[in-house]
Order: C-alpha cells, then sequence, then structure tokens
C-alpha cells in the first residue's frame, strides 16, 4: 500500500499541474465537477464512520507538534461555537417559547415534576451539545452508556425485615437531631451542574429564557437571601431580579385566593364542607432602631389550611350520613345517651389485639438489637396487623392567609371565623349550611365552645354555630398526654436511687433535664420511646440469660421457635396484667413495680406514635380509649380527662357510622402520598408555623406581616422544603 501511496504522489508532481497530497484532497472534496462529486458522494452518509476515523487520524497528525496542537484548539474552539451558538431555546411565551411570565406563573410550573420537564426539554431538545460536552468535561458518559455511579455505603439503623424499601426518606417527626442520609450519585450530581450550566447560558443570551432562573429567584428570596446576594445571583444567570420574585408571590397569592374560594364554594352532592385546620400564631416583629411607634412587640394572630375532601373516600361513603341534618339528629340523641365504662374498654378481640400490639414492640426490639429469627415469616411480626388504614393518597391542601386575631379567647376566635368566611367567599348563610369540620388543639375548641356557650340559645345558625364541628389535634393530645406520663414516671434527678425515667435517660447520653420541653415534643416522644425500648432490651437479656456478658454489635440468628419463647416470655414476665400484679402485692420490689407500670405507660406512647406513623386511625383508636381510662388518674391534665373521651364517644358511638369514618380519616395526612409517612394535620400545621416564624420572619425577610399575610403565608408550601419529601 505504500508503495501505490508513493506512485500516486509521483503523479501528483507531473506537469503540466503540479499538486501536493493536501491540495489534491482539498480539490477533491471542493469540487465541484460532477464525477468527482459523484466519487464522493458516501462520504457524509452510508461512508461517514470511515470519515471520522480520517479525521480522527488527521487529528494525531496535527497534534504531534505544539503548533499543530495550538492549531488543532483554535479550530475545534470556533466549531465548538459555532454549533452552540446555533443551539438555543426558541423565543416567545411558553410552551412555543422558554419565556415564563411572573405575572401569569402557575402554582404547578414550582413542582419538582414541572422543573424535570423543564430541564429535558433544554439538555435534550435546546441545547443537547453544550450539555453534552460539560458531562464529558466532568467525566460522566451520556444516559444509556454504562453512566459512573458513585458507591455510598449507607447504614439502616432501623434494620427491620419491614424496612426493605430503598426510599431513603424521613418523615419529619424522625428528624429530631442529626441524621445522615445517602448522597446523590455522581451522575445525578454532574447532570445537575451541567443542566445549571445550559440554563445559565441560555439566560445570560436572552433573560427571556428564565424557566430555571424564575423558579430560584422566589425560592432564593423566600429563604432569606439578602438583597446583595440575590443581586450576584442574578449578574450571573442563576436568579431571576429580586423584583421578579415578589410579583410572581404575588401572581401565586391571587391564584391561592381563587382557589380557596373554589374550593369553599357549594358543590352540588357534596353534603360538607372542606375540614379547615387553624392553630394560633406568635411572632416577635424586632425592630434594631426602635422610634416612636416603631418598636418591637409580638404579633398574635391565627393560621391554618383547608383540606379538601378526597373523592375516592367520599365513593366509599354514604353521603346523606354526612349531612348537617343527620348530624344534628345525632346530637339531639346525647341527652338521652347513657355512658357507660364499656364504650372506653376493649371488646375481648380488641384486649387479644392490644397483646399482639405489645408482642410486636417486644419483637421489634429483639429483632434490632439482639436476635433473628431463622424463619422470619413464622416469626412473631415486629409490626401489627392493620386496623382501620387510611388512604396514602397526597391530601389537597391550601393555605389559609394569616388572620390579625388570636384563636386565644372566644372573642379571637369569633374573629377567626369572620376571616375564614371572608377567604372563603361564601356568605354568612352559606357558610353556617352545611356540616363543617375543624381541627384544633384543645385551647381552640375550649374557646369556640365557650364563644358558642355565650350565643346560645338562638334561632339564628350563625348565632348557634350548631353546624361547626371540632376534633382534637392527634399531635397535641399525644404531646400532653405523654408530657403527663412522662412527668409522672420521670423521677428525682437529685436521688441517686431514685430509679425514674430520668436515670435511663441519663445512661443513654440524654441531658434529663432537657427532656421534657414546652418547645421541642417530639423529642420528647422520641426520649420516652428510647427509654421503652432500653429497658425492653435489658427485659430481653434477662430472659435470654446474657444480662452479665458483654455487649455485642452482631445480631445472632436463632431458630424461630426460641424466637417466639423469647417474646412470649418476656410478654408474660414483665408486661402482662398478671405480672404486674404481682409486683404491686406487699412484699414485693417496689421499684420492679414502678418498671413494669412504665413500661406499660410507655408502651400506649410509642404505640400511639407508631400507629399515627402507619396512618392506622383503628390502632389509634383504641389508645386514644385507654387514654380516656387513664386521663381520670392523671394529674394536671383536667381538661384532656372530659374533653377526649368526649371525642372518642363521638367517632365511636353517638355519630352516624360514615359520618365517623370520615373524621377519623382525616385526622391524619400523609403529606407526600408515601405509606408510613403519615402525620396529624395539626402537626404538619406546626411545621409551617415554624418555617414562617423562623425562616422568613427572623432572617429578616418577612419582618412586615402584611408581607407575610399577603405573599408567604398563601405561598408556603412553595417557599417551604415541602418537596424535599418526594
Amino acid at each position: 500500500m505504500d508503495q501505490k501511496i508513493l506512485e500516486i504522489c509521483q503523479v501528483l508532481r507531473t506537469s503540466p499541474v503540479v499538486m501536493t497530497p493536501k491540495q489534491f484532497i482539498h480539490q477533491f472534496i471542493e469540487s465541484d465537477n460532477s464525477d468527482i462529486a459523484y466519487l464522493r458522494r458516501f462520504w457524509a452518509t452510508s461512508g461517514i464512520d470511515s470519515t471520522m476515523a480520517l479525521m480522527t487520524t488527521l487529528r494525531n497528525e496535527i497534534n504531534r507538534t505544539d503548533a499543530g496542537r495550538q492549531a488543532w484548539y483554535s479550530f475545534i474552539l470556533q466549531e465548538a461555537i459555532n454549533i452552540a451558538s446555533t443551539q438555543l431555546p426558541p423565543t416567545g411565551n411558553y410552551p412555543t417559547g422558554r419565556f415564563h411570565s411572573s405575572a401569569t406563573v402557575q402554582h404547578g410550573f414550582f413542582t419538582t415534576e414541572a422543573m424535570a420537564r423543564h430541564d429535558e426539554v433544554l439538555t435534550q431538545h435546546d441545547m443537547p451539545f453544550v450539555f453534552d460536552l460539560m458531562m464529558g468535561t466532568l467525566g460522566i458518559q451520556a444516559p444509556g452508556h454504562g453512566a459512573q455511579q458513585e458507591e455510598e455505603e449507607v447504614t439502616d439503623r432501623s434494620g427491620g425485615p419491614e424496612t426493605a424499601n430503598t426510599t431513603n426518606t424521613v418523615s419529619p417527626e424522625d428528624l429530631s437531631g442529626i441524621s445522615y442520609t445517602q448522597v446523590a450519585h455522581g451522575h445525578d450530581r454532574a447532570q445537575r451542574v451541567a443542566t445549571t450550566i445550559c440554563a445559565m447560558i441560555a439566560f445570560a443570551q436572552n433573560r427571556r429564557h428564565n424557566a430555571f432562573q424564575l423558579n430560584n429567584s422566589v425560592r432564593f428570596f423566600a429563604c432569606g437571601v439578602s438583597e446583595r446576594v440575590h443581586e450576584y445571583l442574578n449578574y450571573i444567570g442563576l436568579a431571576s431580579s429580586r423584583s421578579t420574585a415578589l410579583s410572581a408571590l404575588r401572581s401565586l397569592s391571587i391564584q391561592g385566593e381563587r382557589a380557596m374560594r373554589s374550593a369553599m364554594r357549594v358543590v352540588p352532592g357534596v353534603p360538607l364542607s372542606p375540614t379547615v385546620c387553624i392553630d394560633n400564631i406568635d411572632m416577635e416583629q424586632r425592630i434594631h432602631q426602635q422610634s416612636v411607634g416603631n418598636r418591637s412587640h409580638t404579633w398574635r394572630g391565627t393560621w391554618g389550611y383547608i383540606h379538601i375532601p378526597s373523592n375516592d373516600l367520599l365513593a366509599k361513603l354514604d353521603l346523606d350520613q354526612l349531612t348537617l341534618s343527620s348530624f344534628h339528629e345525632a346530637m339531639s340523641r346525647v341527652e338521652k345517651l347513657e355512658i357507660q365504662p364499656h364504650m372506653f374498654l376493649p371488646t375481648p378481640s380488641e384486649e387479644a389485639y392490644e397483646v399482639t400490639v405489645v408482642k410486636s414492640q417486644i419483637a421489634k426490639v429483639l429483632y434490632e438489637y439482639l436476635a433473628t429469627p431463622s424463619d422470619k415469616s413464622s416469626a412473631i411480626p415486629t409490626k401489627p396487623l392493620p386496623i382501620e388504614p387510611i388512604s396514602a393518597q397526597k391530601p389537597d391542601l391550601l393555605m389559609l392567609k394569616l388572620m390579625d386575631a388570636s384563636d386565644n379567647s372566644a372573642e379571637g376566635i369569633g374573629q377567626v371565623f369572620q376571616s375564614i368566611i371572608k377567604q372563603s367567599g361564601l356568605s354568612v348563610e352559606e357558610f353556617f349550611r352545611r356540616l363543617q369540620p375543624m381541627d384544633g388543639d384543645l385551647g381552640t375548641v375550649q374557646n369556640f365552645n365557650c364563644l358558642r356557650s355565650q350565643r346560645l340559645p338562638s334561632s339564628v345558625p350563625q348565632n348557634r354555630m350548631d353546624n361547626i364541628f371540632f376534633q382534637l389535634g392527634a399531635s397535641h393530645t399525644l404531646w400532653n398526654i405523654g408530657s403527663n406520663i412522662f412527668t409522672h414516671h420521670f423521677g428525682d434527678p437529685t436521688d441517686q436511687r431514685n430509679c425514674g425515667a430520668w436515670q435511663h435517660l441519663e445512661a443513654l447520653g440524654f441531658p434529663s433535664e432537657k427532656a421534657i420541653q414546652k418547645k421541642d415534643f417530639t423529642i420528647m416522644i422520641n426520649q420516652m420511646e428510647r427509654v421503652f425500648e432500653a429497658i425492653v432490651y435489658y427485659c430481653l437479656r434477662v430472659i435470654m440469660k446474657t444480662s452479665t456478658n458483654k455487649t455485642t454489635h452482631t445480631n445472632v440468628t436463632i431458630p424461630t421457635e426460641r424466637w417466639n419463647e423469647i417474646v412470649q416470655e418476656c410478654y408474660d414476665t414483665y408486661f402482662s396484667p398478671q405480672a404486674r400484679s404481682a409486683a404491686s402485692q406487699p412484699g414485693t420490689c417496689a421499684k420492679l413495680s414502678n418498671t413494669l407500670l412504665q413500661l406499660h405507660d410507655f408502651s400506649t406512647v410509642v404505640e400511639a406514635k407508631r400507629s399515627m406513623k402507619a396512618g392506622d386511625v383503628g390502632r389509634l383508636m383504641l389508645i386514644w380509649k385507654k387514654w380516656s381510662i387513664m386521663t381520670q388518674a392523671m394529674k394536671g391534665i383536667t381538661n384532656y380527662s372530659s374533653y377526649l373521651p368526649r371525642m372518642v364517644l363521638m367517632l365511636t358511638v353517638i355519630l352516624p357510622p360514615d359520618l365517623r369514618t370520615y373524621l377519623k380519616h382525616n385526622l391524619l395526612i400523609s403529606p407526600t402520598g408515601r405509606e408510613d409517612h403519615f402525620v396529624a394535620k395539626d402537626y404538619w400545621l406546626e411545621i409551617q408555623n415554624y418555617w414562617i416564624k423562623f425562616l422568613f420572619n427572623n432572617n429578616g425577610t418577612g419582618t412586615q406581616i402584611d408581607r407575610l399575610r399577603d405573599l408567604f403565608s398563601v405561598n408556603i408550601f412553595l417557599v417551604s422544603p415541602f418537596h424535599l419529601y418526594h
């Protein structure tokens, strides 16, 4: 082959037309002669692979010298510029273009799914060359070509057989301390970097290509980014201007108000209104430079949201039982109702179920810390069977505006209702024409009852307010009763001989003086669960005769029959009524008796927490029945001793069956639509209270109540880390 090449070169050097090989190739490619064009007809079609191989060979030859490398760099740079400059997003309003106006932006624009679609269009259709260039520069191959993945070690602290779900998400109640989660894979991180660069370039070329920047500007502004930093982020193309963010929030607020009125309107075929959940909110407006009429003060108001009824739930119920007349008929029978103890006591089947609940709590500790059964299918389960689970369908929630009225008094609760009626767009007659379920804490319910008692008797519905039914918030009930139980068993930290719960807290490394805090009930409940499991752990080691052995961090595998025997023996020895009765006899150890009582009481708190997280209102009702009896003997919880039994009777005896089902299924919600990620509705409102109080107010962005009310409160789901739980 080399000889043939030499012969061709010799021919090129012969007269009359002397040509170099470069001139020959150049003329061969650019010639307009039809015969020559025919010879090269496959170069850019079926023969493209060999053509590109020729380009690779030419590149290797040029890059042998410094001058060649510089020339090749300049050539490739110009070619890259030419390609990138032709790949730009189309102009115009979305969807034909890529401009999103802050005056017309919708709530759906800020969802994770919408932003994923915008990113895909930008990187796969508008600017694929720049995206692939950035991914290649970062050392990541394109999807479908063996993308590099970083191996990250993740430790599952739960360890139970039911925790095999690979979705690494944590419910809000578990975020009480430091937690470690799986970091993003290398490909995902590189893809995010490349997508961001593409968005910045598109925005720098034309500021109307602003999907990414508009989303960022709203979130940055809401999260307290200073004006100077925001201006810099806008300058480098990461965010739209601050004024654009404000304009978008105003547009979203107007849409939120319209959605509120639309959701609250009277709908034929739906006999009751959406549930309204409210809570008081106090914020300190701190003024740095005080003057006359401009001083720091505490703003007291009320906030909440509405929960639109689920169509799937309504389809399963008899709507005639959800009407206001049906509710009034049920309430009219209360005067003749004779309350019997059996209404709060468990039936034989419920009593047997409660035993399985306690055994599951014991089995959970045994499985996580000590031993694993050889056959998990026949072992005592670590989770009790469900009784009345709620659908994990993502709830439809709409936030109310902040209300300049506190529900801390009867007068204030009346002003709150005036504000709710105004925001709903209903007339007074329309609002009081339907059954209106509501959720609130005990103080709110008491103030409402006080207001209603002041207006009775009356023939006017808006004065009687007899269409409103308040439910106790499940989280506030758990917190207050749990706090009382914890206080009862806490003991005296000044007496080292005292074996109260404080001893277990200190042994677990948690300062006992920080266990019961009004500002953090969640950590209190979590510490009660830790103390409970620590005592169960020791009881199991006593049963297994390993209490004096050195603790190991590896679980042993034992036969399932022995595993079940350990759980059963632990229950009989420490958790059964017979064990508590025997320990309370004269002459026995008082500390043992107190410990068994503590185990029993803490077990109810643990079960209440876990049943709420699992979204099982049937299990929760069993605990509420038990607490209805326990609260009669508890000190310092007088109001719950009357209001909780009343609520239990309403949800189990008094109201029509389908109305009971509807109200019970509205106690809990799954904000992200996932199983085992339920929270109480009042707890979810407390989370939103946190964001608007400490994030927006303390960072200076929302120190104006008008701005908090008109911009942030209605849009809280957009600007709080709501999508982190997706």
